[in-house]
């Protein structure tokens, strides 16, 4: 039998989500973890939405036609 998950309340879903670990240095870290008490808001929440724009922003096609650069142009 499947298990359910009861609603206890609490703030709905939304939706499928799938989770990235991610390992910023601790400078970096230190920093939003600052940016975040003085937001009153928690990693997710602030990230998520960044993370979207810059996703939402890269066209896959161009990503995937790029040529690499022959090792005598790239220096």
């Amino acid at each position: 039998m499947a298990i359910q998950k009861l609603n206890l309340g609490g703030r709905p879903s939304k939706g499928p989500r799938h989770t990235f670990v991610v390992k910023p240095d601790m400078a970096r870290a230190q920093k939003l973890r600052r940016i975040l008490e003085i937001l009153d808001t928690n990693a997710v929440d602030y990230l998520t939405p960044l993370v979207a724009e810059h996703i939402d922003s890269i066209d896959i096609d161009d990503l995937q036609n790029q040529e690499a650069l022959p090792i005598a142009q790239a220096g």
